[in-house]
């Protein structure tokens, strides 16, 4: 694929916004030293795929990025110990391993045309009559390094993996919604005839759906074999 986007004719037609992707298409998605053992050069294993220190401390580095760009001077020192970083790195980690996992089980392919098809449904690369502007991606285009479209090209294709695997699952589950339950919506939030019924079963339906993902995400977890070695640093505190 990389080769593929390393072509001048096609190179124009691809990109992605980075801060657009570290946000996961999947609703829920969402260290240190090893002390010798198995657990050397890891901080974990999942189902047997491992979990490189490497891996850990580069997307530490970016979740504390992130929020140091959402809170500005309110991060503090002292805020990252409350938030958990760690913790949160490594089970953002092992999600990702975990339905990396399910994907496969399933062989979700996602081709480079849908890749490509993604991107250009961007507004920030469409004209006024909403067809794709290649001169201005083009312009963007330019400043980026090779190394940044690769990532790029990565974090558009497990995008859409994932959205596929959400497909798989709601359809697995067979989610709907009761007009009983649009009636008990109503009396419980007070609800009048004023509010279409459609929108109170938009607003049920993505609910239950997002419970139905939670406890399906839950259920391969108990369901997996996962070893973490924690840090010296950790251990210490």
């Amino acid at each position: 694929m990389f080769r593929f986007l390393r072509k001048k004719k096609n190179l124009k037609r691809v990109y992605w916004i980075l801060a657009i992707l570290i946000v996961p298409s999947f609703i829920w998605w969402g260290v240190g030293i090893g002390v010798g053992g198995p657990g050397r050069g890891l901080v974990a294993k999942v189902n047997g795929a491992p979990i490189t220190i490497r891996e850990y401390y580069a997307t530490l580095e970016r979740l504390s990025r992130n929020y140091r760009n959402l809170l500005g001077d309110k991060f503090t020192e002292e805020k990252a110990k409350k938030l958990n970083l760690e913790e949160k790195t490594l089970d953002i980690l092992i999600r990702e391993k975990i339905l990396s996992q399910a994907i496969r089980r399933q062989r979700i392919r996602v081709k480079d045309s849908e890749v490509l098809a993604q991107i250009e449904k961007d507004p920030t690369f469409l004209d006024k009559e909403g067809k794709f502007n290649t001169e201005k991606f083009r312009r963007i285009m330019e400043r980026i390094p090779a190394n940044e479209l690769r990532q790029i090209e990565e974090e558009v294709r497990k995008s859409l993996l994932l959205q596929k695997l959400q497909e798989r699952v709601f359809s697995s589950l067979n989610i709907g919604v009761t007009n009983k339950e649009i009636i008990d919506y109503r009396k419980a939030n007070k609800v009048g005839k004023e509010v279409d019924e459609k929108i109170i079963r938009q607003i049920l339906l993505f609910q239950k759906n997002q419970k139905a993902l939670d406890d399906w995400y839950k259920n391969l977890k108990n369901e997996a074999k996962i070893k973490v070695w924690l840090p010296e640093e950790q251990k210490s505190g």
